[in-house]
């Protein structure tokens, strides 16, 4: 017969699992909404006060700031994005939560077909809604045309000048 403390432990254990799916979950929508072009919908994903940082490309604090960022994208001329992820790992602590994932992207602008690799880098925390984006920060390895390959001399062609 299991005893109390063996109950907890498992109790405990079943937590874990059930955060890292649901932070797992969070991570997915978000690339869904991206992919999808559902930009209008990725601030709700993120805290009231978060913070995002898109590499060189932009950065945000709040919802408000973060919704007008990425509704922006979807107001691109010719743009076209695809983002596949992997290696999602996840650290939960309590009501917060860190983790990591690598980023292989397809990015089209006016005719030009790009090769993007990075990492993204998460803090999240618990809410009355569920897990969420606290932070959210992507370092860009390389953002370079499909022509010219990531090996070339120059590593990121997206860099504002």
């Amino acid at each position: 017969m299991a005893d109390d403390s063996m109950i907890a432990r498992l109790q405990a254990r079943i937590q874990l699992l059930e955060d890292r799916e649901e932070i797992r979950a969070l991570r997915d929508s978000y690339h869904a909404a991206i992919n999808d072009g559902r930009y209008g919908e990725i601030a709700e994903l993120f805290t009231e006060d978060a913070y995002v940082k898109l590499g060189y490309l932009s950065e945000s604090r709040g919802q408000v700031e973060i919704a007008k960022t990425f509704e922006g994208m979807g107001e691109r001329e010719r743009f076209f994005i695809k983002q596949m992820i992997h290696s999602h790992r996840i650290f939960v602590d309590g009501d917060r939560g860190t983790g990591h994932s690598y980023l292989e992207a397809r990015y089209g602008r006016f005719g030009v077909s790009y090769l993007v690799s990075g990492r993204y880098d998460d803090v999240y925390r618990r809410t009355d809604l569920g897990w969420r984006f606290q932070e959210m920060t992507i370092e860009f390895y390389y953002t370079v045309p499909n022509g010219v390959g990531w090996t070339g001399d120059e590593m990121h062609y997206l860099r504002p000048k």
